[in-house]
């Protein structure tokens, strides 16, 4: 009987997938960690939460729309004074946008 052989084995590279360029990004943004931070609150505070005012305010937004982006600007805020890794803001940073770049798009249309 022939025993059967793999001549080579299928093994993913950790340089080559999304999580590893993930995690090389936020290993190499901490030392500047202080300007993600500030650019964080900046867009989170400047651009989106007055956004969400203002669509609610003119388009008729409820109370619950208040209370989930006031939650919002918290969920970045929370990492940014914990002074915690980068690799807990980027995410917080991003779901708080895709939630309040939701409601904005939910006024709006």
């Amino acid at each position: 009987m022939a025993t059967l052989s793999h001549t080579s084995a299928y093994t993913t590279s950790s340089a080559t997938g999304w999580q590893a360029r993930y995690r090389k990004f936020v290993t190499d943004g901490e030392f500047n960690r202080t300007g993600w931070a500030a650019t964080a609150l900046a867009i989170q505070g400047c651009v989106l939460s007055p956004t969400l005012l203002l669509t609610m305010a003119y388009l008729g937004g409820g109370d619950w729309q208040f209370l989930v982006g006031m939650l919002c600007f918290l969920l970045v805020l929370v990492p940014i004074l914990a002074a915690m890794p980068l690799k807990n803001l980027v995410p917080a940073f991003g779901i708080s946008v895709a939630i309040q770049l939701t409601i904005i798009l939910l006024n709006i249309f």
